[in-house]
């Protein structure tokens, strides 16, 4: 869960075809991109990404509240990531910006802080924006790790005036049963030029549908991106060890009031 949304409404879209080939290919190509922000250098120009995500649908244990929650996020390899999302009523900030991380409103940031109890988590030094449990390397076999549905039939459906393939999947037997996800399953809507525009998540408990309605790639963001708001003295400030901790809490209470008990999904 990661580059995804960008140049939608072109009016060469309809005109365009969903890309047809081997769906294991497909799913390489989409994160091919991703990979230079992320994890490591690549031999594209592009080292950063900015994201706009909306949560169109959800159900089970997720909160209703969450249903319709924009999320804006940006990354630059090798060390800074931002979040902006709808938190207790305003918008709550998240990001890393090298050896500090940074949130706002800060007096909310530390109620959630102590809500949640979030301990620093205590690792080698983070040598790209976030913690992924993967390296460069294994990321070439990524798409291995999914069992595809359907592999010999093209799914395509209309989104929004452009013409998307569909794939579904699961997760990889062996996989699924060492992270007790055997009842994984997503859709994943594909535009022409390997763009996602739709992914569609079900578990027994829950399942969301995530849109994404804005993605690019650019060698680098204003530095402007990663500094708080000029003159905003209300901001929390800590190390890359409570970065983890701070995204998870926010993910947590998206679009709760500050009526509302903290939401905590199970772990």
């Amino acid at each position: 869960m990661l580059a995804f949304l960008f140049a939608l409404a072109s009016p060469l879209h309809a005109q365009q075809t969903a890309p047809r080939e081997n769906p294991y290919d497909l799913i390489a190509k989409i994160f091919q991109p991703l990979w230079g922000v992320l994890l490591a250098e690549s031999n594209g120009e592009n080292r950063a990404a900015s994201i706009v995500l909306e949560m169109s649908e959800v159900s089970g244990r997720l909160p209703d509240e969450m249903k319709g929650a924009t999320l804006q996020a940006a990354v630059q390899f090798p060390d800074k990531v931002k979040l902006v999302a709808p938190v207790l009523g305003e918008t709550f900030t998240v990001c890393r910006n090298g050896d500090e991380v940074w949130a706002t409103p800060g007096g909310k940031v530390e109620y959630l802080v102590s809500q949640f109890k979030v301990a620093p988590r205590k690792t080698t030094k983070l040598k790209t924006p976030i913690f992924l449990p993967i390296t460069p390397q294994q990321a070439i076999f990524l798409p291995a790790l999914f069992s595809v549905s359907r592999a010999d039939v093209a799914e395509v459906e209309e989104l929004n005036g452009e013409s998307c393939r569909i794939i579904t999947a699961g997760l990889m037997p062996e996989l699924a049963k060492a992270t007790k996800a055997e009842d994984f399953q997503t859709r994943v809507w594909i535009a022409p030029g390997y763009k996602i525009r739709r992914v569609d998540v079900k578990r027994r408990d829950f399942s969301t549908v995530v849109d994404v309605r804005e993605m690019a790639f650019s060698p680098t963001l204003p530095a402007s991106t990663w500094e708080p708001a000029a003159g905003d003295a209300d901001v929390f400030r800590t190390t890359p060890d409570m970065l983890e901790g701070l995204l998870y809490i926010v993910m947590n209470s998206l679009k709760t009031g500050a009526q509302d008990t903290p939401w905590i999904s199970a772990k």
